[in-house]
């Protein structure tokens, strides 16, 4: 989820916390906090984290004669390497940067099915055998301009390689433990009602993440691996993020005029008609479009296994 839905749903949060309203009629900025608390997770990891990783293997397109298939066979080779040595490698994928405003970028689909690494570069496309696979992120992987991501190879006792995304987010960041530290240290230095904001908007940050497909390392340091999510969603995709940022924002107004002397809203047909309507709709739209995506996927990937099975023509 992106960090706008995460703020409205860390103010929000905040407005159905007793006393926060009554504090922020009279000056105080407890709602923010919460905002700010829901955002904190995400910072740590892309202020910090991210920096703090050690990278095996860099992989970037040669500037003269970018080639997808060499593309293919470097990630490869890193594949079965780890594989080989039965040890976790970390490798980054990078752009190149030809000129100050032309980059060769490329993109990066993983085909488990086929055990292979497939790498689309402008209009060529290559790919490249790994050997079994396990991966769990959905969808491809672009490398553009801002940079790539990185991807942890973890072989197991059966011959696989796990390909983890982005290892240095959603774990020690993201974990209910923390959020239990960030709340009693802004119950330490601003008061209990301020704890209670900040832990919260810091778990709900979590939980929130737990739709998509990353996951996260839910109790760390007494885990160490991210528990898989409820894969409904990628953080990218626009239908929930606006969703949620709508249904925070008009609850937040109705806590806000429920505390007022004299409340102008009428609950039951502002829940139903500003509230649950529009989201419920939107929503709608977004599982069917994800449905029709499946299907779609399914079918290819049906068609990839029929082809796989036909004997070669003579």
């Amino acid at each position: 989820m992106k960090g706008i839905a995460h703020f409205a749903s860390g103010l929000c949060a905040a407005t159905f916390i007793p006393g926060v309203v009554e504090q922020a009629i009279n000056g105080g900025v407890l709602i923010a906090l919460g905002g700010a608390a829901a955002m904190l997770p995400d910072f740590l990891d892309f202020r910090f984290a991210r920096f703090l990783e050690h990278h095996d293997a860099d992989i970037a397109p040669d500037p003269d004669r970018p080639d997808p298939k060499a593309l293919a066979n470097a990630i490869a080779i890193e594949i079965c390497r780890a594989r080989d040595e039965h040890h976790p490698r970390v490798i980054q994928l990078h752009p190149t940067r030809r000129s100050i405003a032309e980059w060769i970028t490329y993109r990066v689909a993983i085909n488990q099915q086929r055990s292979e690494v497939v790498v689309k570069l402008g209009d060529a496309e290559a790919s490249a055998n790994c050997g079994p696979l396990a991966y769990g992120y959905d969808g491809e992987l672009d490398i553009i301009e801002l940079g790539g991501p990185s991807l942890k190879l973890v072989p197991d006792s059966e011959g696989r390689v796990a390909l983890e995304f982005l290892p240095w987010h959603r774990t020690w960041s993201h974990s209910f433990v923390l959020a239990l530290v960030v709340g009693l240290c802004a119950a330490a230095v601003w008061g209990d009602l301020a704890g209670v904001v900040a832990g919260l908007g810091f778990a709900l940050h979590i939980m929130e993440d737990q739709l998509g497909y990353l996951g996260s390392n839910l109790f760390w340091p007494f885990t160490r691996q991210r528990t898989q999510g409820l894969r409904l969603m990628h953080a990218v995709d626009p239908i929930p993020n606006f969703v949620t940022v709508w249904v925070s924002l008009t609850l937040m107004l109705l806590n806000l005029d429920r505390a007022a002397s004299t409340p102008i809203i009428d609950v039951g047909p502002y829940l139903a008609i500003v509230v649950a309507a529009p989201s419920l709709i939107l929503l709608a739209i977004y599982a069917r479009r994800k449905w029709r995506n499946a299907v779609a996927l399914e079918i290819s990937r049906q068609r990839d296994a029929v082809g796989d099975a036909e004997p070669p023509q003579l």
